[in-house]
C-alpha cells in the first residue's frame, strides 16, 4: 500500500468523522430547541381544572360497581377464546406425537432384527 492510498483512506475517514459529528450537533441543537418550545408551551398554558384528584376520587365512589356476575362473564369472554385456542394447539401436538410413537411402535414390531417380520410383507406376500 502506498503512501498516497493511505493518506487518501485517511482523508475519507476524517470527513466521514466530520460529518457524523456535525449530525450529531444538529441533532442536538434540533432537540434542545423542541424542549425550549415544549417548556414554554407547559409555562405559558393554564393547567386542566375540569379534572382534578378530588373529582375524581368523588367520580370512582360514586360510581356503581358492575354486579358480580357480570364481571364474572366479561372475564369469561376475554380469556376462553384464549384458553380455546391453546387447549387446541396441546392436543394436536397430544395427537401428533401419539400418532408419531404408534407409529414407531409398529415400525419396531414389523421390522424386528435378524430380518424376522412379524406380518407378510404386502409387496411380497411373505
Amino acid at each position: 500500500m502506498s503512501m498516497a492510498s493511505s493518506n487518501r483512506d485517511q482523508g475519507s475517514s476524517t470527513e466521514i468523522i466530520d460529518e457524523a459529528l456535525r449530525l450529531v450537533d444538529t441533532l442536538q441543537r434540533r432537540l434542545l430547541t423542541a424542549g425550549v418550545r415544549r417548556q414554554v408551551n407547559n409555562l405559558t398554558s393554564p393547567p386542566p381544572r375540569a379534572n382534578d384528584v378530588w373529582a375524581e376520587a368523588i367520580r370512582q365512589e360514586t360510581e356503581p360497581e358492575a354486579p358480580v356476575a357480570d364481571q364474572l362473564l366479561d372475564i369469561a369472554r376475554e380469556t376462553l377464546p384464549q384458553v380455546g385456542r391453546h387447549l387446541s394447539a396441546a392436543g394436536a401436538l397430544v395427537f401428533g406425537a401419539m400418532s408419531r410413537s404408534l407409529s414407531a411402535v409398529e415400525r419396531s414390531l414389523r421390522y424386528r432384527p435378524g430380518g424376522d417380520s412379524a406380518e407378510p410383507d404386502p409387496d411380497t406376500g411373505r
